[in-house]
């Protein structure tokens, strides 16, 4: 068994399921990219599947699918698991380096309302954001 993770002061417990979906990934020869506060991501088939714990992001990835925006990345297909848990299929993106220009989250914030989301649910930092083959910010922790 794993030990539990604390994070920004709650306790996540282990989570079989969870695990489980991961083992699934690994399977299919998924190459994993890196985790976060409530998941881990995966490179298969030329996506990133996103393993959640989080029901606001994958409430919000909903919103997004197949959505063509300006600061958000590409959803292909969500698939909720529980409303606890699920997979984001999102686009490939590359690494950012830089400070995040103050426009740039306005937009962010301004595009997400526009969506039906709201932007004070939005975690909107350098780790958070990545870029395009054409070098646009793109938030990938929705």
């Amino acid at each position: 068994m794993r030990l539990s993770h604390v994070i920004l002061g709650e306790i996540l417990y282990y989570n079989p399921e969870f695990e489980k979906e991961i083992d699934k990934i690994k399977d299919l020869g998924g190459k994993y990219l890196g985790s976060g506060d409530y998941g881990s991501a995966y490179l298969l088939n030329g996506r990133v599947y996103k393993v959640t714990t989080d029901e606001i992001e994958l409430e919000h990835a909903h919103i997004l699918k197949g959505k063509k925006t300006n600061n958000f990345a590409f959803i292909y297909d969500v698939e909720e698991i529980d409303p606890k848990l699920g997979i984001i299929q999102m686009e490939v993106l590359g690494e950012f380096k830089g400070e995040i220009p103050d426009e740039w989250i306005d937009d962010v914030e301004a595009e997400a309302e526009r969506m039906g989301i709201d932007p004070e649910e939005l975690d909107i930092r350098p780790s958070n954001i990545m870029v395009n083959q054409k070098k646009h910010l793109k938030l990938v922790d929705i």
